[in-house]
């Protein structure tokens, strides 16, 4: 079943365990996340997602936080991006964010995108 009318759905983390490869030095935080239900999993066309909602800047205002990302091709998050947002909207969060273990991130982010820190971006919805 479709998640906000994107190619993604909510998945069970463990029916994707596979697909995400060699974990990045967090990811095993997302996956415990996501089993504990603190953390929700989507499976689409580019890629595997896990997210959580936390409190926004402003007191009453959400977030959407990329606990974990993995693509399934280069250049899939322009592809993904869009649908990462109609979640974000259905889940009522006014924010958007993720952590980068790479560096570089700031290139490929359109100008929508503003840091938080050394490697965090964040982006209204």
């Amino acid at each position: 079943m479709s998640a906000s009318g994107t190619a993604y759905a909510l998945v069970d983390i463990d029916d994707v365990l596979e697909q995400l490869g060699e974990l990045p030095p967090d990811g095993e935080q997302a996956i415990e996340a996501a089993r504990d239900e603190h953390a929700l999993t989507f499976a689409g066309p580019f890629g595997v997602f896990v997210a959580t909602l936390r409190p926004g800047d402003n007191p009453p205002d959400l977030e959407l936080f990329v606990l974990l990302a993995v693509a399934s091709r280069v250049g899939a998050f322009k592809d993904a991006e869009p649908a990462v947002l109609a979640i974000a909207r259905d889940l009522t969060a006014t924010t958007v964010a993720f952590r980068s273990v790479r560096r570089g991130w700031a290139r490929r982010l359109g100008p929508a995108w503003r840091p938080r820190g050394k490697r965090e971006f964040w982006r209204t919805v």
